[in-house]
């Protein structure tokens, strides 16, 4: 859905929406037709939920958000479903919400934002830690 440029991926869950207040403005997420193509090359595995229209499994999974990335402008979330972590940023600086990017990050990633994550609860936090050591 959504026009030629951009495509929806789902809705921003109320838990993000609490624990990121007054950022959001609309639940919509979109990805750019650009962007899309750029999740394909660079992380094809990753891009399956994308195009089976499964995102919002990921929304719905989201566990934290960290500071993985430099830019300010970019919301960094950390997704836990199928004993795997997704991490991926929502920009947030444009008309709409939409998608910038989605890796499964390694664990030496994951321990570079470790100091900046805000868990949502603290049972995703103990799983976490587990994982890293």
């Amino acid at each position: 859905m959504g026009s030629k440029n951009k495509r929806l991926l789902g809705l921003i869950t109320s838990l993000m929406f609490h624990n990121n207040r007054n950022i959001f403005e609309d639940k919509e997420l979109y990805i750019t037709k650009r962007k899309l193509e750029l999740v394909q090359l660079k992380h094809p595995q990753e891009s399956k939920y994308i195009n089976n229209n499964e995102f919002q499994i990921i929304l719905d999974n989201t566990i934290a958000n960290c500071g993985y990335s430099k830019d300010n402008d970019i919301l960094n979330f950390i997704s836990y479903f199928d004993n795997k972590y997704i991490l991926y940023g929502i920009s947030n600086n444009s008309y709409y919400i939409y998608l910038t990017t989605i890796f499964y990050p390694s664990k030496k990633q994951l321990n570079n934002c470790k100091n900046t994550i805000n868990f949502f609860n603290l049972n995703a936090k103990e799983i976490f830690e587990d994982y890293l050591k």
